[in-house]
């Protein structure tokens, strides 16, 4: 019987510790950068990161893009066509804005 009142005591204890637990506040994660490649690139009629290929829209509508692929490992956003014509094709910097 003296058994069975230990245990019973011991098992409150180890319970109640848990209820004593501090409460700490844990801030949100911070929002990811945005490197994304359907955001207009200046200067550029058609864009590229070599996983989705987007076109400017026309009369300055939202930009329209392909689908990504499934296993597709994006590289820097770089320009397939510049807006102007004979202007040479250059990598775009995705921290740049």
């Amino acid at each position: 019987m003296r058994l069975h009142v230990i245990v019973a005591i011991t098992a409150i204890l180890l319970a109640a510790g848990g209820a004593f637990a501090a409460e700490i506040d844990i801030p949100p994660p911070p929002r990811p950068k945005d490197l994304s490649v359907h955001v207009n690139q200046p200067n550029c009629s058609q864009w590229t990161d070599d996983c989705v290929t987007c076109m400017r829209g026309v009369d300055g509508a939202a930009p329209v893009c392909s689908n990504i692929g499934v296993a597709c490992q994006p590289k820097p956003i770089r320009c397939l066509a510049a807006d102007t014509p004979g202007e040479a094709q250059k990598p775009q910097d995705p921290a740049a804005k």
